[in-house]
């Protein structure tokens, strides 16, 4: 690809910014990469290197690359640079003694052009420090080398807030990379826990130091730096050395660049006029903090630029001062004092936390600036000597010089044998199952108590979501989650070209026209997929949501073993579902016509799989059954709290509906109940059974049917006026206005109140009488199933779910269908005091059962 077609593609992605909505660089790279990833070969004895996001030219990749011009002097090598940091990767080279004029094997690369892409595309090996960007996808034929660039000592990966999240390119990436290097044993242990490599990572973790420290034992790369130092810096040879080496922190990205620069600046003038006698003081800060202040005039004089390696500098650094940067690390081969200072250590063991008390580190930590230097003038630097010969041993005993040789032996002879190749603990089941939005609804409480009571020592877990921690409800339902899963995020430009993204938008809209169907590329889904899940492979996977396709078909791209999908109702009634005359699931409907893209559609109980299979067989292949599981100790335990609800002013909510009834909108399918059981539960009246206190709980949308259930209990007030209905449950689609309506048209807002969401309602349902779920339909009830472990007498609708979940009336009373009539006969049952439930629900069974039922999922049974 030349710059002639990059500028036609970038015309071309203009022209269709109305299809495809995307006009930035980033997306145009992206489109670009994707539609050319299958049409440019991977060519032999080409590397490809990337540092800090092009922003300089340092670290581990540049020592490989000296030591392949030496070893490799046909290889080709492609090292990448952002445009406003080019002087800052050309400085890597002269400090390396390497004149880019006389060296053609060399070509710099502009990030984000046509030049990158082909280069990332066709280079064999692909060396970084850091990460690629998110769209980048190993391809099988290339030899992904990550570097990283640290010994952790705050916390990383899943062991940080959020990080779960935060971390998504870093995991993404090494689960890519057919190599990880790390320095020690304890980063080695972190990768595989914090970073979960275990359970699923493929490649190998080269424990065999960092090819950046080999600049320790250079003397000759040590005096080229040493004279840069001097020609452009306040910089005496017959003086030492002080370096101040700050890690970031997030407040430096927030302020202004200049506020963020004084800082330093009074940092420095501090410094100075305390030590600036005995000490040449430089100061090196993070990459983030240096392309903030890099023009700012104040620190010239000693912010050292960014194209300097930091081992370069450590090299001639006779004493450094850090506040917690892993930086002290490497500098522990020195033999020479570290200092900490950090006014902010306490918010720093607050924001991330730390791997190690501060107490053992390797040099004294302080919090001002005063105390630090009078320290250093006294000299005497041995206190610590035990610390720093631990760590010393600890976290760079594999660092002899020669680390660049080592690793580059391991991968070019691809050896797994070696002592210094560590990899991952493998052998579970893997499942990937994608998690939906996470609202406050059933299907996030059964994926909830699914993945919380599956067996880890058995499988590994893996979750497919969306980055919607902005949500509240998603924020709070996914923490519910147990912290052994690994969470793959979506995000980032998916992996299609303007054609086959194109194609893609039209297939989903016109899905029910069969021919459409071929402009969707499975082959550009896939792609997308291994993007998404770093190229990894699973058992099983699992879209538990199914009413969106925009993430689920990611699901039916993996190569898994075997794929499903889950329905947790008639799902034919809710892709045809309309309110207000707009059918309120229009992306499912859209999606229904593509669910034969999974091996097999899971329902939620045997009597939804009946319906589904009956009204969806021409959309699926295969259907089986994957019932929920209910968490019976924590629902036990939830309901002994004290909580208080406060019911609605229902005045107040008010508005203009359409007062169509529910049986109108969905459509119930009923099945028959047993009449030897219904019998057998009813009794002569027993006022110490008669109920007063009804409560439901549940979404309000139609299929719920609780417009019939309020005119039946308004019925049932005129016989028995103590009763009370208590309605729980978030609005849907602008529905409860319906209801809120129907109670005030017959005033009946003194005995039936609606209280909205409740993050915890077990207490409102263990002190109430009677559960009541008169829906339309019904997959399989979450909310039914924690009635039944809190004891409840229930009266439910005899749909087909309600009856297989009730065991045909042994767990409560099923209605004789459930309009007006239907209803009110078994409110007046239970008002009466004449039913009695005949058994108590087994949760541990019924749990039992599911997981059975999912480990057969892996059988493909």
């Amino acid at each position: 690809m030349n710059k002639l077609f990059y500028k036609t593609a970038n015309k071309f992605n203009n022209g269709l910014r109305r299809v495809v909505r995307e006009t930035s660089n980033f997306k145009l790279i992206s489109r670009m990469y994707a539609a050319h990833y299958n049409k440019i070969a991977v060519r032999e004895q080409t590397y490809f290197y990337e540092t800090r996001d092009g922003q300089n030219f340092t670290d581990s990749p540049v020592q490989m690359l000296t030591y392949l011009l030496k070893t490799a002097p046909q290889a080709q090598h492609y090292i990448t640079y952002q445009k406003d940091y080019l002087q800052e990767v050309k400085l890597a080279f002269e400090l390396n003694g390497i004149d880019l004029t006389q060296t053609a094997q060399i070509h710099l690369v502009e990030r984000d052009t046509a030049d990158y892409v082909e280069a990332l595309l066709s280079a064999k090996y692909l060396i970084t420090d850091s990460t690629l960007q998110s769209f980048f996808v190993k391809k099988t034929d290339q030899v992904y080398i990550n570097t990283w660039h640290g010994t952790p000592l705050k916390s990383m990966g899943y062991a940080m807030p959020e990080g779960n999240f935060d971390s998504w390119n870093v995991m993404r990436n090494f689960m890519m990379a057919d190599y990880i290097v790390s320095p020690n044993q304890h980063t080695t242990n972190l990768l595989l826990t914090d970073y979960r490599l275990n359970g699923l990572y493929p490649g190998k973790i080269a424990e065999v130091g960092y090819p950046r420290n080999d600049v320790f034992f250079n003397q000759t790369s040590q005096a080229r730096l040493r004279q840069y130092l001097v020609n452009h810096y306040q910089f005496a040879n017959d003086k030492p050395t002080l370096v101040y080496a700050p890690t970031w922190k997030p407040d430096d990205l927030r302020r202004r660049p200049m506020e963020v620069a004084l800082d330093y600046v009074n940092t420095y003038e501090q410094v100075r006029q305390q030590l600036g006698d005995r000490y040449n003081i430089l100061m090196k800060v993070h990459p983030f903090v240096y392309n903030r202040i890099k023009k700012i005039d104040a620190v010239a004089n000693f912010l050292v630029n960014d194209g300097i390696n930091a081992n370069d500098l450590l090299a001639v650094t006779d004493l450094l001062v850090t506040d917690f940067s892993s930086i002290f690390f490497d500098f522990l081969l020195t033999d020479k004092p570290i200092i900490f200072f950090n006014p902010d250590a306490e918010a720093y063991q607050k924001e991330r936390g730390y791997y190690f008390p501060l107490e053992s580190l390797p040099g004294p930590s302080f919090s001002n600036l005063t105390d630090l230097a009078t320290y250093v003038k006294a000299g005497d630097f041995s206190q610590y000597q035990a610390n720093y010969d631990d760590f010393k041993q600890r976290f760079v005993s594999h660092d002899h010089g020669h680390t660049t040789e080592k690793l580059m032996t391991l991968v070019s002879q691809d050896r797994s044998d070696d002592p210094a190749i560590v990899k991952a603990q493998l052998g579970k089941k893997k499942v990937l199952i994608y998690t939906g939005g996470m609202q406050n609804n059933g299907i996030s409480a059964a994926l909830i108590n699914l993945v919380n009571h599956l067996d880890y020592e058995r499988y590994d877990v893996s979750l497919l979501t969306a980055d919607n921690r902005h949500d509240i409800a998603f924020y709070n339902n996914f923490n519910k989650l147990t912290d052994q899963v690994r969470v793959f995020v979506v995000r980032g430009e998916s992996s299609y070209g303007w054609l086959k993204l194109f194609g893609k938008s039209l297939a989903e809209k016109y899905g029910r026209f069969p021919w459409m169907h071929a402009l969707y590329s499975k082959k550009q889904a896939a792609l997308n997929t291994s993007r998404l899940v770093g190229n990894q492979s699973f058992d099983v996977a699992i879209d538990f949501d199914s009413y969106v396709m925009n993430n689920g078909q990611w699901i039916a791209a993996t190569d898994a073993k075997q794929t499903y999908n889950v329905l947790h109702n008639d799902m034919w009634l809710e892709t045809h579902k309309k309110i207000d005359g707009q059918l309120k699931n229009p992306k499912t409907l859209h999606y229904l016509y593509f669910w034969r893209l999974f091996d097999k559609t899971l329902s939620v109980s045997e009597g939804t799989r009946k319906i589904n299979d009956r009204k969806l067989g021409k959309y699926i292949n295969r259907s089986g059954v994957l019932t929920n599981i209910i968490d019976a100790d924590h629902i036990i335990a939830l309901s002994k709290a004290q909580v208080t609800y406060k019911p609605l002013d229902i005045s107040e909510l008010r508005a203009t509906v359409d007062m169509t009834n529910s049986a109108d909108i969905t459509a119930a399918t009923f099945g028959h109940i047993d009449l030897d059981k219904r019998v057998a539960s009813l009794h002569q009246p027993d006022p110490s059974r008669a109920a007063r206190t009804f409560i439901t709980n549940s979404r309000l949308s139609p299929e719920k049917n609780l417009d019939n259930l309020i005119l039946a209990f308004i019925k049932l007030h005129a016989r028995y006026p103590e009763v009370e209905l208590k309605i729980f449950g978030n609005d849907v689609g602008h529905y409860a206005p319906l209801l809120y309506e129907l109670v005030l048209e017959h005033q009946a807002q003194d005995y039936i109140h609606f209280y909205g969401y409740a993050e915890n309602t077990f207490p409102a349902i263990a002190q109430a009488d009677v559960f009541l779920l008169p829906s339309h339909t019904e997959g399989q009830s979450i909310a039914l199933m924690e009635a039944m472990v809190l004891k409840k007498n229930i009266m439910a609708s005899n749909v087909l779910a309600n009856i297989e979940l009730l065991a045909n009336g042994s767990y409560g009373l099923l209605t004789e269908g459930n309009d007006e009539a239907a209803l009110l006969a078994g409110l007046e049952l239970m008002a009466a005091g004449r039913y009695t439930r005949l058994k108590d629900f087994d949760a541990t069974q019924h749990n039992q059962l599911t997981l059975k039922q999912f480990d057969q999922l892996f059988k493909g049974e």
